[in-house]
């Protein structure tokens, strides 16, 4: 089943949901036709629109905090790289200057050398560089001759040149150390720099961040679209149960109508019915009444006839005119059959 939900203009469609709306056509016999339909408009949707605002704030509020987090962690680190770079930068400054005050206790020996005019290839010259090795010894050594010579120098004086130039050759062994010193710390802050700019390239936290951030809110709309489809698959199973009930209850209406018009239709035989016995039985009372008329009609012209022919009916009585008006009955006589007949009272 497919659904796509379209939050921009609020619509929600999916062959699987069905309206019905019924249509009713009197043309003398009753039909009804159901629409289907395969698009309900979310915004008419009794939908919890609040629930599903909070749950995209919390989505945002979310993945604004990740990339706020790896912004300031990423922060942080070029802080600190920026602190690094400042303390290599001092550093290289500190040796630098180191190196200057060498430089400028080198000048002082050798205006030194000039003032008192010795010869840089004299013995007093190599004697002072030989003892300058000496007081700070380095890893290259000495030679045989060069410990013999030193022996020789321990028990003689030094010359004044000498003496100057070794207090200079102090001063210069400690800016050299401090140089030293400082370019080798200034190594270490430029080897933790290119170790920082490693670690960054492996771990990719802003990034990391921003894809975890996508992340969530494509996992959140997907959520919001589950709960828009629940909550329109839950209204269309309302109305369609609505429908459905509303439906029955016409059902059952109709029915109750069509049993009514049965009971109608079957009293209004009846009444029919009754009608067509009071019509016959109206018909034979008319009849019996016209029988009746005829008879005391004939009754009359037989007494007229029988009252012409001379014979006294006048006090026949009623046992004389019930025989009368039977023999008229039973044997249908005429006028002319009885004209000439005398009754005898006393018969």
């Amino acid at each position: 089943m497919q659904v796509r939900i379209n939050t921009n203009d609020n619509q929600i469609t999916g062959p699987g949901i069905q309206t019905q709306t019924k249509e009713s056509v009197r043309d003398g016999h009753k039909s009804s036709r159901i629409k289907r339909t395969n698009t309900i408009f979310a915004g008419d949707l009794p939908m919890n629109k609040d629930s599903i605002m909070l749950r995209k704030q919390q989505a945002q509020k979310k993945a604004m905090q990740m990339i706020q987090d790896a912004w300031k962690g990423d922060r942080k680190t070029d802080q600190s790289m920026q602190e690094v770079q400042e303390s290599a930068q001092q550093q290289r400054d500190e040796a630098v200057m180191n190196h200057e005050k060498v430089a400028e206790c080198e000048a002082r020996k050798e205006k030194l050398r000039e003032g008192y005019g010795v010869d840089a290839d004299s013995q007093e010259q190599k004697d002072l560089e030989l003892l300058e090795r000496a007081k700070y010894p380095s890893e290259t050594g000495f030679t045989e001759e060069e410990e013999k010579r030193l022996e020789e120098l321990q028990g003689q004086p030094l010359t004044e040149y000498q003496q100057k130039c070794l207090e200079i050759h102090g001063e210069e062994h400690i800016f050299k150390n401090r140089a030293e010193s400082a370019e080798m710390a200034a190594s270490m802050y430029g080897q933790s720099i290119s170790n920082m700019k490693i670690e960054r390239l492996k771990f990719h936290k802003m990034t990391d961040a921003q894809n975890n951030a996508e992340k969530l809110m494509e996992e959140t709309g997907k959520e919001i679209v589950g709960m828009l489809w629940d909550e329109a698959k839950d209204h269309v199973d309302e109305t369609y149960e609505e429908q459905r009930e509303e439906a029955k209850e016409k059902a059952e209406e109709k029915e109750e109508q069509e049993e009514k018009v049965e009971d109608i239709r079957e009293e209004k035989e009846l009444i029919e019915e009754r009608i067509e016995t009071i019509k016959e039985d109206s018909h034979e009372a008319e009849e019996t009444r016209k029988e009746q008329e005829r008879e005391a009609r004939d009754e009359a012209e037989l007494l007229k006839t029988m009252a012409d022919a001379g014979m006294d009916v006048a006090g026949a009585g009623a046992g004389v005119q019930a025989e009368i008006k039977d023999m008229l009955h039973k044997m249908k006589l005429i006028e002319a059959d009885i004209k000439g007949i005398k009754v005898d009272e006393e018969v």
